[in-house]
């Protein structure tokens, strides 16, 4: 059976490579920040590479690689080809830690290594790598030798440090999942139980020593007790009147960034957001509690995705079921609950889905809980061992639900990345670059064509309007403008003298259109 376990670790790398490599020209907004960040960071532009509202984890992962050379597209895909890999065996040692049984970790390998690959093909973010140090996190938290063991403790802290580093949202919920597994300990230890609040303080002491200087740093930055920016920016764009999430203002107004960054995106925490306060009126109060209610109603559905049923259901599903029968075991409730060590992964599983309550959650949003996928299995897996102890094909029956959506869920492969690369190239090769405004939206995924090109010449990008008004562009201060051929946009670009069209002077006719702004001065 290890050797099987071991082929699984053959094929996750193999997938995961040939995915990196199959889609390396995939973009998307955020890789545009972590990309850019990673070049200052490497560049030792302290001033820039400080930032309240993206984690510097996956920056820092680029640096060494650019460094040596890499560019930085390579270097963001390199350090998304780790961040799966951490995940995976992240997940295996968590089922590993909870007591499950080799079988048990021969299935979640096989599923994640048939499903990892799909999820880090098209985006350079950090969700798979703070899903993965979640996952070490809580495997050294629930090891069976937690109370007696002190490095235990000290990998539980260490860890979910460094998660909070990949991304904000991990230290409040390292906080608090902590303090809840030590009370697990706690209760379910007739001896020792007072090794439970030592062991978590360890853990917590050493978390501190890890995020302090981070928060230390971005509270003088930002001149007030800073922990992270995106939580209050997020909290900010569903206020009142907003049914859905406001446009960030970085690609809906036109603006010109600070003279070395390419877009305000980079660091948009001091951009003008309209924050809000839930306790500042009746009616604030009331929308606060319908944003929780929406967004309880999306994560719960977000049980379900990761199963045949539930994708074809669209709303029950295994996650769904096991998420309720893992609450319940036989009498004495607190004694048996507590003793399945496997059953305490409600606790995370319900701290990162209650985590984005007061902001937003969307149905687009799978990879904030990209953990779920392991939780859910070895809730699902431990739910069956009881029943099956000596027999393994109920589960891996069962577990093979898990595999179901990857026949109808394929990676959605978007042009606009090469497209951008490749105009780029050509806008280069004329010499005619200069900063750029407006989106020019090739897809319905919300890709922004007009800044993936402006990041691959390294100039400034002066966002947008929208619906796009030709005197903002003409105002803006930018250089160019680029429209598809024959849309509403080229057509009025076209009819209008301010905008000479310069397509020719880059070679052969594509399907996208250069525009020049003949009056770019405000």
């Amino acid at each position: 059976m290890r050797f099987w376990l071991r082929m699984a670790w053959v094929v996750a790398y193999a997938l995961m490579l040939n995915s990196m490599l199959n889609n390396m020209q995939q973009m998307n907004t955020d890789a545009i920040a972590y990309m850019r960040i990673a070049e200052y960071w490497s560049s030792g532009n302290l001033g820039f590479a400080v930032n309240g509202y993206w984690g510097p984890m996956l920056s820092w992962l680029m640096v060494p690689f650019l460094w040596l050379g890499v560019e930085p597209l390579l270097a963001g895909k390199l350090a998304m080809l780790f961040s799966g890999a951490f995940f995976f065996h992240g997940s295996l040692f968590l089922v590993r830690s909870v007591g499950l049984r080799l079988v048990d970790e021969l299935i979640v390998a096989w599923v994640l290594a048939l499903t990892i690959p799909g999820w880090m093909s098209n985006h350079v973010t950090p969700d798979l790598l703070v899903a993965g140090l979640m996952a070490f996190a809580l495997g050294q938290a629930v090891s069976p030798d937690w109370l007696a063991n002190r490095r235990r403790a000290l990998g539980t802290g260490a860890t979910w440090g460094l998660a909070y580093l990949a991304k904000a949202v991990a230290l409040p919920v390292g906080v608090v999942v902590s303090v809840l597994l030590a009370l697990c300990w706690r209760l379910g230890q007739v001896e020792n139980r007072q090794a439970a609040w030592r062991q978590l303080g360890v853990s917590l002491g050493l978390l501190a020593l890890l995020a302090t200087p981070w928060i230390t740093v971005l509270s003088l930055k930002y001149d007030k007790p800073t922990f992270s920016t995106s939580g209050p920016i997020a909290h900010a764009i569903v206020g009142p009147g907003n049914d859905r999430p406001a446009p960030h203002p970085f690609g809906s107004t036109i603006y010109q960034p600070e003279p070395g960054r390419v877009t305000a995106w980079e660091d948009p925490s001091r951009m003008d957001y309209d924050y809000w306060s839930p306790f500042a009126s009746g009616e604030n109060f009331s929308h606060q509690l319908s944003l929780i209610g929406r967004n309880a109603k999306t994560v719960f559905q977000f049980l379900a995705v990761f199963d045949g049923i539930g994708a074809l259901l669209g709303w029950f599903g295994v996650g769904t079921l096991v998420f309720g029968l893992a609450l319940f075991t036989k009498q004495p409730w607190t004694k048996n609950w507590l003793a399945n060590r496997w059953r305490w992964m409600l606790i995370p599983l319900i701290c990162l889905g209650g985590i984005y309550l007061p902001v937003y959650v969307m149905p687009v949003d799978l990879r904030y809980f990209y953990l779920f996928l392991p939780l859910i299995m070895i809730l699902t897996l431990g739910l069956v061992s009881q029943f099956f102890a000596n027999n393994w094909l109920p589960g891996f029956v069962l577990s093979s639900l898990f595999l179901l959506p990857l026949l109808w869920r394929s990676p959605s492969r978007s042009p606009v990345g090469s497209f951008a690369q490749d105009l780029a190239k050509r806008i280069e090769s004329a010499g005619m670059v200069g900063p750029i405004v407006g989106s020019t939206f090739v897809s319905s995924e919300g890709h922004r064509f007009g800044l993936y090109v402006a990041w691959h010449l390294g100039q400034p990008w002066f966002g947008d309007v929208r619906p796009a008004s030709l005197e903002a562009y003409k105002h803006s201060g930018a250089r160019f403008a680029i429209a598809i051929d024959g849309s509403p946009l080229a057509k009025q670009l076209d009819a209008e003298p301010a905008f000479k069209q310069v397509s020719a002077k880059l070679g052969e006719k594509g399907s996208l259109q250069v525009y020049e702004i003949q009056a770019s001065q405000p």
